[in-house]
């Protein structure tokens, strides 16, 4: 089935869903309507149950359409760079290494680990990495960026490429053996612009990193195995993915911004060039382990949609499908405000006794195929892609009570960081 078929079923699957709930809904807006403004009670309502049921109708949908997965070939494509940036990274950057040195792949891999000014042993960790695990086939060069800033760190790493494809791979993050063979099969075999990895969490202690379990399992998988599956996935993760250099050189590398890999993957869709998602291509990522940290993460995130949308608008897009998904993007900020204002309150509301917008209405049009039907599908098709994947009771729990309310709390702030024009120098 070709691609613009599936998208335009998925689609009006989603419609006929959203018709189906508003027609449900209607009888439960005039009741809380006596209530609360009529006008609230609406905005609430589409806020915190018919749209995103209707998004992630269109998800479902289409991932249900979309599950064989693409054979690897791994073959070498030729010598390959990855970068590995760093700051402050002596608990991890070695053992990234190491499993970038590891990987099967025939052919000639050279890291280039930008130090990026640590005040930590991060330099000798480097070194010593590069006296341990350099080989034939495998080098291992330490760069230093005086410049604070990934974006800085990156470009330093890109002035000294020097093969038709790189990798940029986070100081924390861990590859698959095959992730690699995996992540290079997707775009030799179709000229991408980029593709992004597969990340799942690594070593989860703290509830906080628990919960992020499911975020990075379903949610954050869902949506970019939805995109890649028209070519325009609108987050190539810095983490973690696959560039074609001369495309990458040719928009001039990265920017200054709070997301500068999501930046770059704007600009590179504008080009013409596709954006991918290879699921198959895992990589294990140290995510935040505490409410602090994690805060940190999301508004920086909050902040870079926002900097991709003001660096390339929808309009600006060269592909139908990249311009849909960066304007539903702009949606996020209506469902966070709605989550916020709307459901929030309800819980208030439900605490005493008044269950109108918490309650069956709300599990009916919102919970049963958000987390019973999509989230289910999901999952399954990553056990099978993985062959296992971490589990946590408390995470599940965490997940399920608490995330998408301190998401949606972070959101706004980045949302009014980016008003005020306030940046992020370092992850």
């Amino acid at each position: 089935m070709r691609k613009q078929m599936k998208f335009t079923i998925s689609f009006l699957l989603a419609l006929l869903w959203l018709s189906l709930s508003a027609a449900i809904s209607a009888g439960w807006i005039r009741y809380v309507g006596n209530f609360l403004p009529g006008w609230y009670v609406a905005w609430v309502i589409c806020g915190i149950a018919l749209l995103p049921g209707f998004l992630t109708g269109e998800m479902f949908f289409s991932n249900l359409a979309n599950t064989r997965l693409e054979p690897i070939a791994c073959e070498a494509v030729g010598p390959i760079c990855v970068i590995i940036c760093a700051r402050n990274e002596e608990g991890t950057i070695y053992k990234t290494i190491e499993r970038v040195v590891m990987q099967k792949y025939d052919g000639n891999i050279r890291i280039l680990c930008v130090d990026n000014a640590s005040t930590d042993r991060t330099d000798e960790e480097i070194e010593w990495a590069k006296q341990v695990l350099s080989r034939a086939n495998r080098s291992i060069e330490r760069i230093v960026c005086k410049a604070l800033g990934k974006s800085h760190a990156l470009n330093a790493g890109l002035a000294r490429v020097d093969t038709q494809y790189f990798l940029t791979v986070d100081a924390d993050t861990l590859l698959h053996e095959n992730a690699v063979c995996a992540i290079l099969s997707r775009i030799s075999q179709t000229g991408a612009g980029c593709v992004a990895g597969n990340l799942q969490v690594e070593r989860p202690r703290t509830w906080v990193q628990k919960m992020q379990i499911y975020d990075y399992l379903i949610s954050i998988a869902a949506i970019k195995r939805y995109q890649g599956t028209y070519s325009a996935t609108l987050v190539a993760q810095g983490a973690f993915s696959v560039y074609d250099t001369a495309a990458v050189q040719a928009v001039g590398g990265w920017t200054h911004d709070s997301g500068e890999d999501i930046v770059l993957t704007y600009r590179l869709l504008s080009m013409g060039h596709a954006s991918l998602y290879e699921p198959q291509a895992i990589g294990l990522t140290v995510v935040p382990s505490t409410l602090w940290d994690f805060y940190r993460q999301r508004v920086r995130w909050a902040q870079g949609m926002f900097e991709g949308f003001m660096a390339v608008k929808p309009w600006m897009q060269t592909s139908f499908a990249s311009g849909y998904f960066q304007a539903i993007n702009l949606s996020i900020v209506y469902l966070d405000l709605a989550y916020v204002f709307g459901f929030l309150v309800g819980v208030v509301l439900m605490i005493f006794g008044y269950s109108w917008f918490v309650g069956w209405m709300a599990l009916l049009l919102l919970m049963i195929p958000l987390l019973c039907i999509h989230s289910t599908s999901i999952y399954f098709f990553q056990r099978r892609v993985s062959g296992k994947v971490v589990h946590s009771a408390l995470g599940l729990v965490c997940f399920l009570l608490l995330f998408q309310s301190i998401q949606s709390l972070c959101s706004l702030v980045g949302y009014g960081r980016m008003i005020a024009q306030r940046r992020v120098i370092w992850k």
